[in-house]
């Protein structure tokens, strides 16, 4: 699944504004830190790597991400859907008012 950004839109006096999600699955490989958004392309990947005649597969990259800090992902900037089709009803800060982008 790609991972995605839903975005609900709103403006608080007249300030445009988003809440936003972020939701998906990515795949990396740590021995080239190659991100795939499939996972059929992972293992695609592991097996060439596997083939590949290189001595050093099992070493990682210098450039993977180290846990606590930053990356970069790509995503979709999406609707938040049920969001949009219940506009009407939406129940809303004082002072917010629905973005009808």
């Amino acid at each position: 699944m790609l991972p995605l950004i839903q975005a609900k839109f709103r403006k608080r006096r007249g300030v445009p504004y988003a809440i936003e999600q972020l939701s998906g699955v990515q795949y990396r490989c740590r021995h080239c830190n190659t991100v795939f958004l499939r996972e059929k392309e992972m293992d695609a990947h592991l097996e060439h790597v596997l083939r590949s005649k290189e001595k050093s597969k099992s070493r990682l990259s210098k450039e993977v991400p180290e846990l606590s800090s930053t990356t970069d992902v790509r995503v979709l900037y999406t609707y938040f859907l049920p969001d949009r089709l219940k506009r009407p009803w939406l129940k809303l800060k004082k002072g917010d008012v629905y973005d009808g982008i």
